[in-house]
């Protein structure tokens, strides 16, 4: 059995360096790959015509299937399947429980045009995740040619999530969040779908020991274009991996972190083929609760009339071409009584006056410049 707080006390053995930003592309990928000195695969090229690659370990009769950076913005699993393969190269008990059982299959960015706009979608503007059934991306094609040829037993589809996500009714972040994808509008549990249950239900009972309150779980609701709903339909289990935000960990470092943790112990669950799914439905759903920043209690003012007002706020990350790294703004999201939402970060105003150069009031979904007391914002940029 994976001791996982043991493997977490040596992480920094397995944490593969050069990739700790958010922006992760080919040539990334490609240096971080030759240091690891592992043979990869060509298995097709993207729209750009970048090559996307396959890394194969594992002698087992159990096969599965890992992909990631289907959203070209979303590399928290990228960087956490490449801690996993530098874990398999090291050649530890654990790993070689796992070798010995089950082949693995890895592709680590399934959408390299994606990843150098850093965009969700592919170079022709396709969300691929909702793609299944048109198949006109040249990326979702290459995904369905691999799964057709092998036949595997499990899939695993790594993704990133938005920092507004909260889990349940509290206050903490969703650091990780898991789906067991839905093949039919009413959301029937057969038992492809119990399988991806158990392995979910295994591995919030082994992380809560380490982030307890920070899983959650997405609502089964179907949908009949996504990757995962469909692959559940044609009878292979899909664990739906979520990596989210956790405090103060906007390179989500952290989060990788935890990841890794928690594809071990999916890996895990399958070698011990766990049966038990029954508390699945136990984990609290995500909702959406949370902005990056609120400043509360913001007076603003014209003549003689005045009010009260909380100021929400999202970074928006974007490419500085310049100088080839990302840059984020804070987006004004919401005004009003927003008692009912966590920020990441808050910030008591104590009754401050807005004021802006332009004498503009907060305007929604604007980079505002304002004052207000001691924060100072241009053009959404936050001034220290």
């Amino acid at each position: 059995m994976i001791d996982i707080k043991k493997i977490e006390e040596i992480y920094a053995q397995f944490y593969v360096e050069g990739i700790a930003e958010k922006w992760l592309r080919l040539p990334d990928l490609e240096k971080a790959l030759s240091l690891l000195s592992i043979p990869k695969e060509c298995i097709g090229y993207s729209f750009m015509k970048q090559p996307i690659y396959k890394i194969s370990v594992g002698n087992g009769s159990k096969r599965i299937l890992i992909w990631s950076q289907m959203h070209g913005n979303e590399s928290t699993g990228t960087r956490a399947m490449l801690d996993i393969i530098k874990f398999f190269l090291s050649k530890n008990e654990f790993s070689e429980q796992l070798l010995s059982q089950i082949s693995f299959d890895f592709i680590p960015l399934l959408n390299p045009d994606g990843a150098d706009l850093y965009s969700r979608r592919t170079a022709v503007g396709i969300d691929m995740n909702r793609d299944f059934l048109s198949k006109s991306s040249v990326e979702l094609q290459i995904l369905l040619n691999q799964v057709n040829k092998e036949k595997y037993h499990y899939l695993f589809n790594l993704h990133d999530q938005r920092t507004i996500f909260n889990v349940g009714k509290t206050k903490e972040t969703a650091t990780l969040s898991f789906l067991a994808p839905s093949y039919n509008i009413e959301q029937s549990v057969n038992e492809t779908r119990q399988k991806t249950m158990a392995i979910i239900q295994y591995i919030n009972d082994s992380l809560q020991t380490l982030i307890p309150g920070k899983i959650g779980r997405y609502t089964a609701e179907f949908y009949p274009r996504s990757t995962g709903d469909n692959f559940t339909m044609q009878g292979y289990p899909c664990v739906l991996f979520e990596a989210g935000h956790y405090p103060n960990d906007w390179q989500r470092e952290q989060t990788r972190k935890y990841l890794f943790l928690a594809i071990l112990k999916a890996m895990e669950a399958i070698r011990k083929e766990v049966k038990d799914y029954t508390r699945y439905d136990n984990i609290p759903e995500n909702k959406q609760l949370f902005l990056d920043l609120i400043v509360r209690n913001v007076l603003v003012k014209k003549d003689d009339n005045e009010a009260m007002v909380d100021l929400g706020f999202q970074y928006k990350e974007f490419v500085n071409i310049k100088a080839n790294r990302l840059d984020n703004v804070l987006v004004l999201t919401d005004v009003g009584d927003l008692n009912h939402l966590f920020g990441h970060e808050e910030i008591d105003a104590k009754k401050e006056v807005y004021t802006s150069a332009q004498d503009h009031f907060p305007e929604i979904e604007k980079t505002i410049t304002c004052e207000i007391g001691d924060f100072r914002l241009v053009n959404g940029k936050r001034i220290i």
